[in-house]
């Protein structure tokens, strides 16, 4: 391929040399997806669960609006529920004045496989089992309930009681369709953390707190981790979903890769802002050569390593869970920079550019982003700092077009 030449930090272009839309509906083909077995899910275009089979890519809808939601892409977990959607099993139990009964209800699978609920303080509806979680470990359940009782607060208990662990949910706050709950959910206030006591802690307790309620309920889980991810149906045994592994490698890389330097602009919904987050890294396959958009925490950074030496670790600004970020970054030799949504550049100005050879696709190898990517646009050059405000603007590239942005940003 020939390349036209410009000047380092000039980047006379009107849209990026290359770009990676994960919100088109399919998969660019320079991208591999590994995963084994069939065990992940993601939300359809019809807004319907359903199982995605191994080495496919996961691209997510929202089950309320039908908007993509981009590349799907998490860390290995497995659900330890058992018959997390089969509510007629023994293994859920009744008891006191509490019932269930089956419902005709369209579960968010498409099926009709949910239950009615009733519960109240003195009656309780149960999943007991012997879990064998870690002692001390904390753990995160997750259940898809539609309300039938409009008002009032419904618990979800460790089995060994509140100081296990104890989600207080305000059915008024929820809709009239089934909703996944997880701690983030506006309903839910978090009273404890549910955290594992080894064999002794046994199951997840509906009760209600105001009286008699009732509710539907399906699609059950409960994870070791501190954040929920994607539903994992199960039967008679805890099933794991391996990790999603998505790369450009060889001439899908090395065809619109320029050494030295360039820019990108990386579009992203992270899942959760705990621990290292990437959204993707540029690598040789070692830990040594790294070119990284992530989060660390909740600090979006753009951070350079060569030769196994640390170059640059840009914080940009800051992030939160479940919110869709524009993290812009620049590169060449001691001249690197960041913005955020258009916020102020953050520049560092003693970097050495490692050489790469390939793109890992929200992780690193180890970490994962728990979250969706939405799209890669990379500039084959290093545009000016402050196009990079520009960049990571809603209008993005197509804004910097024509005289406005050569005589404004560039000159």
């Amino acid at each position: 391929m020939i390349r036209p030449s410009f000047p380092v930090a000039y980047a006379d272009r009107s849209t990026p040399y290359s770009v990676f839309n994960f919100l088109s509906g399919t998969l660019d083909a320079r991208v591999s997806v590994s995963r084994a077995l069939n065990t992940a899910t993601r939300v359809n275009s019809s807004g319907v669960i359903e199982i995605v089979n191994a080495d496919l890519p996961r691209l997510d809808y929202n089950p309320a609006t039908l908007a993509p939601r981009g590349l799907l892409i998490e860390e290995t977990r497995q659900n330890r529920l058992l018959h997390s959607q089969n509510f007629a099993q023994a293994i859920w139990a009744v008891a006191g004045a509490a019932t269930k009964t089956a419902s005709a209800s369209v579960c968010p699978d498409g099926t009709t496989s949910a239950y009615t609920i009733s519960v109240g303080t003195g009656s309780n509806f149960f999943w007991y089992n012997s879990l064998n979680i870690t002692a001390a470990a904390r753990y995160e359940p997750s259940v898809y309930i539609k309300r039938v009782t409009t008002t009032g607060t419904l618990r979800i208990n460790s089995a060994n009681g509140t100081a296990n662990g104890q989600w207080a949910i305000n059915l008024a706050l929820l809709g009239s369709g089934f909703e996944r709950i997880t701690r983030s959910h506006p309903a839910v206030t978090v009273v404890t953390e549910f955290t594992g006591t080894g064999n002794n802690f046994s199951g997840i307790v509906f009760v209600s707190a105001s009286g008699t309620l009732q509710f539907e309920v399906w699609g059950a889980q409960i994870e070791l981790g501190t954040f929920s991810t994607s539903y994992i149906p199960t039967t008679t045994a805890a099933v794991t979903r391996n990790a999603d592994v998505a790369t450009v490698t060889g001439s899908n890389f090395s065809g619109w890769w320029q050494a030295g330097r360039g820019s990108a602009l990386v579009r992203a919904r992270p899942g959760t802002v705990s621990g290292t987050r990437p959204w993707v890294q540029f690598d040789d396959t070692t830990a040594n050569n790294i070119i990284a958009f992530r989060g660390n925490a909740a600090n979006p950074e753009l951070y350079i390593r060569a030769g196994g030496s640390d170059q640059a670790q840009i914080d940009a600004g800051t992030i939160a869970a479940n919110v869709s970020y524009r993290l812009a970054g620049a590169w060449a030799t001691n001249d690197c920079a960041a913005s955020i949504n258009s916020g102020t550049p953050v520049l560092d100005g003693v970097t050495t550019i490692p050489v790469v050879t390939q793109a890992r696709l929200g992780s690193d190898g180890t970490n994962y982003l728990n979250g969706h990517l939405e799209a890669i646009e990379y500039y084959e050059e290093r545009v000016l700092s402050v196009a990079l405000q520009v960049v990571s603007s809603t209008a993005g590239y197509r804004s910097i077009i024509g005289p406005v942005f050569r005589d404004t940003i560039i000159s």
